[in-house]
């Protein structure tokens, strides 16, 4: 029977070309974000699971108990390391130091590099393989530095990394002596540079990094992992651990066992613990997804089906004339969804591809194929055809053989389609939403982009300070012969790093953005203030006592611009005095800005050279700086290519993409609705033509329901596409344009679109015939 079936439901696949595209397109575009997440839910459960003796391992965490609340870290005290060695069931232990992002300096500019301080036994507890090099060295040689194969290609491309010398800022120099596999499944405990933990000590007594080692209180940097002999000894180890229970200052710290493989799923309430993976709150948010997106794509392939059903009930009432049950008929129909479904899962593949560019960190999803992974898969697609073929084959197999052989046209499927209409309204609901963001923030691209081009200087570098002061920075590099002027600013056209206060006017308190900027910023600039004068220039740099506040922070705090200067505000606890009002950004942003002069907040020197000079005045300043910093590189880069490069936003991409998704699976649908109402009202449009109806009426009978559902689309989407507009810009800037314009073009592109769908099917109302639609009446 299964074979039978299965030859029937190709042989009808085949025959319909045209109408099986656009199901298995239809259903490859819903599965794919399926897909992802399946395909990361997998990830999750196969988190560490390349490490052998996986059941043995164990990481200890620690409770800190503090004024009477509790608290559990993924980190221990080093010192209890040397405890677990004496343990008798404890075959080995590693100790692993999370040193975090280090800048690897580089003829290109830095290279931010995760580094582990780790040692020889890490290479036997984990399944961490080394490609070349040996474990030993770790514990021989404190300049030694390991690297996976990614992070060496990232640095030195196709080039040998063995024997290489790199410089990390602040902790030196060392040579590459040997490359660790990347590991086949993720993992808590990703790797990219791993350094000996000797060399820990000699950082520590230079001053490089905090002196931690042997000190119980600090427990937030260390991770102490061990084997056991065997699965039975964790309990016996959890017991054990209570001996070493620490009574501190201000809290109490006890120690426990967790396997490797309770990591992942992650618990939300486990401090430093940021690789562990999405949580079992997250894991069930994407099965109730996963869920949904099975019964969208099950809504528009019924859609679809139904379009088709007068074609294939004329079949069925032959079927079971013959002889075939109710039941055999259901099983051909759900043996056509799940082959359908089965062929889209091939298209989903580059679906997913696609998708990935739009969804943040999803950019390198890959398929790590195996028997689990296919076997998933399948059954996934399997499931969607059987929901997607459900109601179909339990509609059609219900035709009763005199009915669909005498007057199949006399025949409604069921009473009204008011519940796939709704299921309409709200996919288009949802597509002019996202559309309407997507037309306001390219437009807001656009006219940004359009002002930074005519207005940034194409002569201006900026210089990363990395924290350092740059006060005998700025005067060496201001006497340069390529360099006209030079400010020390958090600020250039607009803001490059903010911070926020608190600031009280007249008993009225908000927290507003602050950037810090050099004193002869505005001068040097020409930027003519709206009220008041500019800071002195004997400005104190202990003591703040003047600000300039920007037009949307004075309109903020409710004055007037001539009324404000003059007045108090207070800063945090600090009372300092508005002198000046400022225009609003020069690109036109509107956020409500405070200008204070903060020297050990400034972080960049913004740097206007003569023009055509770029090279030259690049390698002097390197050169200035290599004087004073001989640690750290120059990170100096032109700041109109840098900052203002004029690509798309990942808020446009993000937006752009879902909008594109959301409108092809909504045309899809509704593209099923419009045949199927053809369908239906043949005979009533027959008559309409008899009784002298023009082609064109009869389409426009057909067609104006859906412009009413379009239009009931945007009476929901439209108000929706406002809100989140409004959530944006609060976070973009009051230059965000909500107007009537953009609103019209979002509205207007989803309902052109969603006419043109209907159309192509509607247009046929007009080519009916009614000697054939009405011959049997």
């Amino acid at each position: 029977m299964i074979k039978n079936n299965l030859k029937i439901a190709i042989r009808i696949l085949w025959k319909n070309k045209l109408f099986s595209l656009v199901n298995i397109l239809s259903l490859s575009l819903s599965m794919a974000v399926g897909v992802i997440l399946f395909t990361g839910l997998k990830a999750t459960f196969d988190k560490d699971h390349f490490h052998p003796k996986l059941n043995q391992l164990v990481r200890i965490l620690t409770q800190e108990t503090k004024e009477g609340e509790q608290t559990k870290w993924a980190t221990t005290p080093l010192p209890l390391a040397a405890q677990l060695e004496s343990v008798s069931f404890v075959e080995k232990t590693v100790k692993v130091r999370l040193a975090g992002k280090h800048n690897l300096q580089t003829d290109k500019g830095d290279v931010p590099i995760d580094i582990k301080f780790s040692e020889p036994s890490f290479f036997d507890v984990f399944g961490f393989q080394l490609l070349s090099g040996k474990a030993q060295s770790l514990a021989n040689n404190p300049t030694i530095l390991f690297l996976t194969q990614k992070t060496a290609e990232k640095i030195f491309g196709n080039a040998n990394a063995l024997g290489q010398t790199v410089q990390f800022e602040n902790l030196g120099y060392y040579t590459v002596g040997g490359i660790i596999q990347d590991p086949p499944l993720e993992t808590h405990l990703p790797i990219e540079a791993m350094l000996s933990i000797n060399a820990t000590q000699l950082l520590e007594k230079k001053g490089a990094i905090r002196d931690i080692s042997q000190n119980w209180e600090d427990f937030k940097s260390w991770a102490i992992y061990a084997r056991l002999k065997s699965e039975g000894n964790l309990e016996q180890l959890n017991a054990t651990l209570q001996n070493y229970n620490r009574k501190l200052d201000k809290s109490h710290l006890q120690f426990l066992a967790q396997p490797i493989e309770d990591i992942t799923p992650g618990k939300i309430d486990l401090k430093n613990n940021p690789n562990a993976g999405v949580s079992w709150e997250d894991v069930k948010t994407q099965l109730f997804i996963i869920l949904s997106l099975t019964l969208l794509a099950a809504f528009n392939y019924i859609s679809l089906a139904l379009a088709r059903a007068f074609s294939r009930a004329q079949e069925v009432g032959i079927r079971k004339t013959i002889g075939a049950t109710r039941g055999q008929v259901i099983g051909q129909f759900l043996m056509e969804s799940t082959l359908v479904a089965l062929f889209a899962l091939l298209f989903t593949v580059p679906c997913v591809t696609i998708l990935a560019h739009y969804i943040p960190d999803m950019d390198d999803v890959t398929f790590s194929w195996d028997t689990a992974l296919i076997v998933g898969l399948i059954t996934y697609a399997v499931i969607t055809g059987v929901v997607a073929g459900a109601f179909p084959s339990w509609l059609l197999s219900a035709f009763q053989p005199i009915q669909v052989l005498r007057k199949m046209k006399n025949i409604k499927l069921f009473r009204g389609v008011g519940v796939y209409k709704a299921l309409i309204v709200v996919q288009f609901s949802v597509t002019i939403m996202l559309m309407i963001l997507v037309v306001i923030v390219a437009d807001y691209d656009r006219k940004n982009n359009a002002i930074i081009r005519s207005t940034v200087p194409s002569n201006v570098l900026t210089l990363d300070l990395k924290g350092e002061k740059y006060q005998n920075l700025q005067n060496e590099i201001s006497g340069l012969s390529q360099v006209e002027t030079i400010l020390a600013t958090n600020w250039y056209y607009e803001p490059i790093k903010m911070g926020k206060d608190s600031v009280t006017l007249n008993d009225k308190t908000l927290e507003i953005n602050y950037v810090s900027i050099d004193p002869r910023t505005i001068e040097r600039e020409g930027i003519s203030l709206l009220a008041g004068q500019n800071f002195p220039s004997t400005m104190p740099q202990s003591t703040e006592q003047y600000v300039l506040v920007n037009e949307a922070a004075a309109k903020l705090l409710e004055s007037k611009s001539e009324t404000l200067v003059g007045q108090n505000l207070l800063l945090d606890s600090a009372s300092v005095q508005v002198i000046g009002i400022i225009p609003n950004e020069i690109i036109g942003q509107q956020l409500p800005l405070i200008y204070r002069y903060l020297p050990n907040e400034i972080t960049t020197l913004t740097i206007k050279i003569k023009p055509n000079t770029e090279m030259e005045a690049t390698k002097a300043i390197q050169s200035v700086w290599k004087d004073h910093f001989p640690e750290k590189t120059a990170n100096l880069y032109n700041l109109k290519e840098y900052r203002y490069s004029g690509e798309i936003s990942g808020e446009m991409e993000i937006f752009g993409g879902s909008a594109l998704i959301v409108m092809i699976i909504a045309a899809l649908g509704i593209l099923g609705i419009a045949s199927y109402s053809v369908e239906i009202r043949t005979k009533e449009l027959g008559i309409r033509k008899v009784l002298g109806a023009s082609n064109l009426k009869l389409v426009w009978t057909v067609t104006q329901n859906f412009g009413i559902l379009l239009l009931l689309a945007g009476l929901i989407g439209v108000p929706a596409g406002l809100f989140c507009g409004n959530l944006l810009r609060e976070e973009m800037g009051s230059h965000l344009d909500l107007g009537l314009i953009n609103i019209s073009i979002g509205f207007g592109l989803v309902a052109i679109i969603g006419l043109l769908v209907v159309l192509s099917q509607t247009i046929r109302a007009g080519q009916i015939e009614p000697v054939k639609v009405l011959k049997a009446e």
